[in-house]
């Protein structure tokens, strides 16, 4: 399987043309900087997105440490400071220290996810003002279809001076096209195939709502055949069973979660109830990460996705 074709382009640090920059974030707020060198510090799902796009970010906060966060794995990160390595946390005096002109992350809706106006890796209002006292922050709503927020990611790093317009990014978002045709296709011809997204944890299996996942609302929009679960909700985003009862559904093809800390494919060997489902056990196996932030990610995604469903059959 081949993916975008090209690496992203060398990273820049963030800039904007004609020494001004603006932006107006999902939230409404709008950055206006009277300079051209601009200064970023980004939570990791956002710097994921924006080294893509050619941004370079000067300092990043996240949930693990720079040299293993799969967020940011095939990045370059020489010269990038880390600002906080456990979830919620931001380390106040690292991030004053690198005077940041602008904070990017993203925030998401429902359920409690977030305190009311929070936005992601800031884990109490407290925080998130502090950081704010130090930089402007701009967010972007990750609650949207992965394909949207690629699109606003590319907005703001265009914003910042990158050219978004050529090069590899623009390759790499003619690829990412063409495996979405590819994929409408396929699930056109597959129609009859069901597909059902599964976050599989130790304790439980979550069968995902499709109509609350960023990767899942534009497979839903591709024409991909999935399944809605039918059961009481955990909450709106999934259907909370034991392992005991896996096996609930018996859909054409499984999706499994394929962000770092859920179950991969190999632990999920050893739970028999697993093994019980006939998309198991015909091999009918593809991936999903919630939300895809940059194009290279995602056509692999997406050609994964399409394979399974060629090669799949009723079950």
């Amino acid at each position: 399987m081949t993916g975008c074709g090209s690496q992203p382009e060398p990273a820049k640090e963030a800039s904007a043309a004609a020494g001004s920059f603006s932006f107006t974030d999902d939230r409404a707020e709008t950055v206006r900087l009277d300079k051209k060198d601009i200064r970023v510090v980004a939570q990791e799902d956002a710097a994921n997105a924006l080294m893509h796009l050619g941004i370079k970010p000067v300092g990043i906060f996240g949930g693990a440490p720079l040299s293993s966060n799969p967020m940011l794995k095939g990045v370059d990160l020489s010269g990038v400071e880390s600002v906080g390595e456990v979830f919620g946390e931001v380390k106040m005096e690292k991030l004053a220290a690198l005077r940041p002109d602008v904070i990017v992350s993203t925030f998401y809706t429902g359920d409690g996810v977030l305190f009311p106006g929070g936005v992601y890796g800031f884990q109490t209002e407290k925080m998130q003002n502090d950081a704010k006292a130090i930089a402007p922050i701009l967010a972007i709503d990750s609650t949207k279809p992965s394909s949207h927020v690629i699109q606003r990611f590319s907005e703001l790093a265009k914003a910042l001076g990158a050219d978004v317009d050529g090069g590899a990014i623009a390759q790499a978002r003619t690829t990412w096209q063409s495996a979405v045709d590819e994929l409408k296709s396929a699930a056109k011809e597959r129609s009859n195939l069901t597909v059902l997204a599964v976050t599989p944890a130790q304790e439980q299996v979550y069968f995902a709502v499709p109509d609350l996942f960023p990767d899942l609302l534009d497979l839903k929009d591709w024409g991909v055949n999935l399944m809605t679960p039918k059961g009481k909700l955990v909450s709106s985003y999934y259907e909370a069973v034991s392992w005991e009862n896996a096996a609930k559904y018996q859909p054409s093809v499984v999706l499994v979660d394929a962000r770092g800390y859920t179950l991969g494919n190999e632990a999920l060997k050893k739970y028999p109830t697993w093994n019980t489902m006939k998309a198991v056990q015909a091999g009918q196996v593809g991936s999903w990460v919630r939300v895809s932030l940059n194009y290279a990610d995602y056509t692999r995604q997406i050609q994964d996705l399409t394979g399974v469903l060629k090669r799949a059959g009723s079950v």
